[in-house]
């Protein structure tokens, strides 16, 4: 049997440590020499290369490159192509992990066949399973998936000698942000809660930079860098280059040139924090998420633990400061940590049996690890008024893993001429299904024939690596049913909608929206702030591929921001200039979004955020009556001081006319793209 390794495999860079011959963990150097492999890989040689050559690529601006696709493993969407071949996340990463082995096996002078391999705390069933595959792969037998900031927790809890602490610990990667609280002492490691965002790190703060870039030298040569991959990529690398040159300097000289135009700008390090303060107020809300959820306040916390690339900008240690009370924990590599665990959790599944005299580390005394899973796991299933379907939660999050839960169901056999049940696995906090995600379709038959409605155990289960599992039990007989997975279909608009009315899916149409989001005066600081991040997950939420999607900021002056795109980021630098001043003109914001959606072979939206009655109240409704005349959807959402009534005049229908408490904003946006997405069915009017 050959070795086993720890691996962190990163948004950015990876990570591969083992046991050294005195039982220690230590990282592997890569066979350029280096601690971090950049998980980059380069398609113009063959074969492909992995690490710095291909990041080097990259660099200078050559197109065959893939990275920053671990965000997207288990995703079906996500596709590259190279010289005639698709590639998804599963399919780069084992690169990664191919390179990782051999460089461990060059360096070890043994085969690895072997691997512990860590995913952040916030990844659920289909991203971890993708994960193990992509080990599998890359010729590896993944023992385990363990969570990165517990990875971080067992490293850190190796230099244990004293008392039990609690510890919170900050996981911010490349891609993926993670916050654990755990209990540590030198016999175990106890995670508490945990919480986090798998599309937010690092790069989203890239992404600020590059948009202002964008905008400055689009508005002063009339070249817009995001109309052009290559150009694109220039403006990725030099913002990248500049989050760095600002983590040791208080700014930062960045020179782009496009062809013969060519422009330099002067970022300080106050604009940066300024421009990315609602990204790092987003890792506030979950933190503070994941202390109430572990029922801790930060008198209980010991200290914060810095782990992950990106807690290297000086922001994030100021930050964690003031919110702890305290300086984060020193003594810990952010880079290595999470590899070192993984080495850590490997030797604990070898043992620490060995055939030569060679003294081993025992792990200073621990013996165990608990960990949770971040996501409650549910089924969809009929209100108890049988006029809507509800995500019935069966293990909640926060759950020590392994755990096993199983609820009961009702089924009419009809005397057998039903033999078939199917059960729609849901991952998420949502009571309404259609908000969370639909993990698999399992369909079970072999019933006992009765005339009666029979119960049925439903039984799921996460293991030790957060992999789910199903079985059910017909209860009157005891029999195990025959179980069987098929496909989650495309559409699940049904689950929004009430069961007698779900039909067939709507053919796929494009559609175009408009965000009209009120900047008057009584919107600055943090309800703007959390305006851009609703915006921002709108954004997230939608299907680019058949929809367009616009921004007009309204308050004494109505400004198109960005017209209907299907370019993302382009809509994403106009929701990061927004500035609050003035008083509210929603009336010319509905008849300017009016104006731009006069086509009428699409599905068109216009969603509204308000905060209080806007000047010239009736106009506004006056205006909402023609568009919702010429076939057009409004939503009207309200937050602060904004009138329940008022928002119901505006909207199409009922349920498109919400009332978002501070801090729903973000959820109820994600909510209303994902219904747009879906065919929009509950947001129009019923003819």
């Amino acid at each position: 049997m050959g070795a086993i390794v720890g691996i962190d495999l990163g948004t950015t860079n990876s990570v591969v440590a083992a046991r050294n011959a005195y039982g220690r963990p230590e990282v592997i150097p890569n066979r350029d020499g280096g601690h971090l492999t950049p998980s980059v890989i380069y398609f113009g040689v063959q074969p492909p290369v992995v690490g710095q050559e291909a990041r080097e690529w990259a660099r200078v601006g050559n197109e065959e490159i893939a990275s920053f696709f671990k965000p997207h493993m288990g995703s079906p969407q996500f596709k590259l192509r190279f010289h005639g071949r698709d590639y998804d996340a599963t399919a780069l990463s084992a690169r990664v992990l191919a390179k990782l082995k051999a460089d461990a096996e060059a360096h070890l002078g043994t085969t690895v066949d072997r691997a512990v391999i860590t995913v952040p705390a916030y990844f659920a069933d289909a991203q971890r399973k993708a994960t193990i595959e992509a080990g599998r792969l890359a010729g590896l037998d993944v023992a385990r998936i363990i969570n990165e900031p517990t990875a971080a927790a067992l490293a850190y809890g190796l230099q244990k000698t004293g008392a039990d602490e609690t510890i919170l610990i900050y996981d911010l990667g490349g891609g993926t942000f993670d916050v654990t609280v755990a209990r540590i002492s030198p016999e175990s490691v106890e995670v508490l809660s945990t919480a986090g965002d798998h599309d937010l790190g690092g790069k989203n703060w890239d992404d600020r930079i590059a948009s202002y870039l964008a905008e400055k030298f689009a508005a002063e040569t009339g070249i817009d860098p995001l109309d052009d991959p290559q150009a694109l990529n220039e403006v990725l690398l030099l913002a990248e280059g500049a989050k760095w040159t600002l983590s040791d300097r208080t700014s930062a000289r960045i020179t782009l040139q496009l062809g013969t135009v060519r422009k330099t700008y002067e970022l300080t390090r106050d604009a940066f924090e300024v421009m990315t303060f609602p990204l790092m107020d987003r890792t506030l809300r979950l933190t503070e998420e994941a202390l109430a959820e572990a029922r801790h306040d930060w008198a209980a916390i010991s200290g914060v633990l810095l782990v992950g690339g990106s807690t290297r900008m000086p922001m994030v240690r100021q930050f964690v400061k003031q919110m702890s009370g305290r300086d984060p924990r020193a003594g810990v590599n952010v880079d290595e940590v999470v590899a070192l665990g993984a080495a850590v959790q490997a030797s604990m599944v070898e043992g620490t049996a060995t055939t030569d005299a060679t003294p081993r580390f025992s792990l200073a005394g621990m013996r165990r690890v608990s960990d949770v899973m971040s996501h409650s796991l549910g089924v969809v299933a009929l209100s108890a008024d049988g006029k809507s379907y509800v995500n019935d939660v069966v293990i909640r999050r926060n759950a020590p893993i392994p755990a096993e839960e199983a609820k009961s169901y009702v089924h009419a056999t009809h005397g057998g001429a039903n033999d078939r049940l199917e059960v729609y696995l849901t991952q998420g906090e949502s009571p309404q299904p259609i908000d969370c995600t639909v993990l698999g379709k399992y369909v079970f038959t072999g019933f006992h024939v009765t005339d009666r409605d029979v119960k049925v155990d439903v039984s799921m289960s996460y293991d030790a690596n957060g992999i789910v599992q199903v079985r059910a039990v017909q209860r009157d007989t005891g029999h195990r049913l025959t179980m069987e997975v098929e496909p989650v279909p495309d559409d699940l608009s049904w689950l929004g909608q009430p069961p007698e009315t779900g039909g067939d899916p709507e053919n796929a149409t494009l559609t175009r929206v408009y965000l009209l989001i009120d900047v008057s005066s009584s919107m600055a600081g943090a309800p703007l702030m959390e305006a851009q991040s609703a915006a921002r997950a709108f954004l997230d939420r939608c299907d680019f591929t058949r929809t367009e999607v616009g921004l007009v900021s309204f308050s004494d002056v109505v400004t198109l921001q960005a017209d209907a795109t299907d370019n993302a980021r382009k809509v994403q630098a106009a929701i990061n200039r927004l500035e609050a001043d003035g008083t509210t003109n929603l009336a010319e914001a509905v008849s300017l979004a009016r104006t731009h959606l006069h086509k009428t072979d699409r599905r068109r939206y216009v969603v509204i955020l308000t905060d209080g009655y806007p000047d010239a109240a009736e106009a506004a409704v006056a205006e909402a009556s023609r568009a919702k005349a010429e076939g057009i959807d409004i939503v009207a959402i309200g937050i602060g001081s904004a009138d329940r009534d008022y928002l119901r005049r505006l909207a199409s229908t009922e349920s498109g006319s919400i009332f978002a408490s501070h801090g729903q904003l973000v959820s109820t946006f994600g909510h209303i793209a994902r219904m747009i997405a879906e065919g929009g069915r509950g947001l129009r009017t019923v003819s």
